[in-house]
């Protein structure tokens, strides 16, 4: 799939510091799938005008019994703290056992919980219809920014909300938060 469209040049750039990443941290996954690509070429990079700073693929997080789960791609920037998930029929739906199916919905609320906000595509809506894509991204960014803005007028209702978000970040990350993280978290 990926000689069959021509690629921005910044999609490339992002493809390549993927996988030298993903070498040299020893990661499962050392390159992106053909889909995840054409997420990159036909979805953010458009809604994103190319600038995929704050965007990381494949990115770890830990699940609530303290194993490595990972998502096809986090954007974490100015604030705001995004899941995308692209999903292919057979290995999400079709083909799974129950058990996989209650461990899919586990995790999805689970991201919604700590705070992520998640969106999920199908693999066929972005080959197909890779503008309703974007015009979700769109709307969930508008979300964001609704939600983040009325919290910031609220004086002492505003820093409750923060102490809440730094608690669960504190419950993210098992209990110790480094400045580094705070700052991620607020942007």
């Amino acid at each position: 799939m990926r000689g069959v469209i021509k690629m921005h040049t910044e999609v490339v750039r992002f493809i390549a510091k993927f996988e030298e990443e993903a070498i040299r941290k020893g990661l499962y996954r050392k390159k992106l799938g053909d889909i995840e690509v054409l997420f990159l070429e036909l979805v953010l990079g458009p809604v994103f005008n190319y600038d995929f700073e704050g965007l990381s693929a494949e990115f770890p997080l830990k699940d609530f019994k303290g194993g490595d789960r990972f998502v096809d791609f986090i954007y974490i920037r100015n604030g705001m703290r995004f899941v995308f998930e692209i999903d292919g029929f057979t290995t999400h739906a079709r083909d799974i056992s129950p058990g996989d199916f209650d461990d899919h919905l586990y995790r999805q609320n689970e991201l919604i919980l700590s705070g992520w906000f998640l969106l999920r595509f199908s693999a066929n809506q972005v080959k197909r219809r890779a503008e309703q894509c974007q015009k979700q991204i769109f709307h969930a960014i508008g979300h964001w920014w609704s939600l983040s803005h009325s919290l910031n007028n609220g004086g002492a209702h505003s820093w409750a909300e923060r102490k809440k978000r730094i608690a669960k970040l504190a419950l993210r990350s098992g209990g110790v938060i480094h400045t580094k993280d705070v700052e991620i978290e607020f942007g």
